[in-house]
Formats: C-alpha cells, structure tokens, sequence
C-alpha cells in the first residue's frame, strides 16, 4: 500500500521510496526513509497527507504520498503482562 491510501490515526513503517534522487534525498533528511515509522495525523484537501514522524510533523502532497510505500505497524498492547 502506498501513504496515499492511510488515514489519519494510522501507524505505518516505510518500505519503499520511488522517488527520484533529489526528492529521495529531501525525504532522507526530514526522516522519511525505508524502516521509518511513520504516525498520519490528517489528510490534505487535494490527497496529500501531514504525517509525524518522532515529535516532527510535515505535510506532503498527493502525487509524493502515491511513490512512498508503507505496511500497518501492529498496535501495542501494553496492558497485557
């Protein structure tokens, strides 16, 4: 699944970046890379989305979420022992 396709709320870890070299190397710096856990906070009005990423937090338009490839991270529960 591509970010494009999540909704706010949902926690993903990147698996993918086909983007070219320039936009790959601008995501590296703000975090976005393969093995990144990536939390969606809201969805843009023309299908970008604003993610977190640590206590950081960035919009990226629709046509960049479609070429960043993510799967579900699995919730953790905590009250469990």
């Amino acid at each position: 699944m591509n970010l494009a396709q999540s909704t706010p709320g949902d926690v993903v870890r990147v698996t993918r970046i086909d983007l070219d070299g320039a936009m790959r190397r601008r995501c590296r710096e703000l975090g976005l890379a393969p093995g990144a856990v990536v939390h969606v906070t809201h969805r843009g009005g023309f299908g970008g989305r604003v993610v977190g990423i640590g206590a950081d937090r960035f919009a990226l338009d629709a046509q960049t979420c479609v070429h960043v490839y993510v799967a579900p991270v699995a919730p953790v529960d905590l009250t469990t022992s």
